[in-house]
């Protein structure tokens, strides 16, 4: 996939995810986990590692606030 691409399929998945963050969707972190697993993907597709330590970090957050969420529903 061209940089071009990887640019926008990016941007909109992460604008895409941070709108069902914001409306409280239960499904929101698991679709930021999934915008993660593209940023590995670009990562190693232009070897700029830095990007996996990120998406790393960016999943663990996620993690955390969607395990704080489900506690806070019941």
């Amino acid at each position: 996939m061209s940089a071009q691409i990887w640019s926008w399929v990016l941007a909109v998945f992460g604008v895409t995810g941070m709108w069902y963050v914001g409306k409280k969707h239960a499904h929101a972190f698991f679709f930021l986990s999934v915008n993660e697993l593209l940023w590995i993907v670009f990562a190693l597709q232009t070897k700029q590692y830095g990007f996996i330590f990120m998406a790393f970090c960016y999943a663990t957050v996620y993690f955390r606030n969607g395990m704080k969420w489900m506690m806070e529903k019941s």
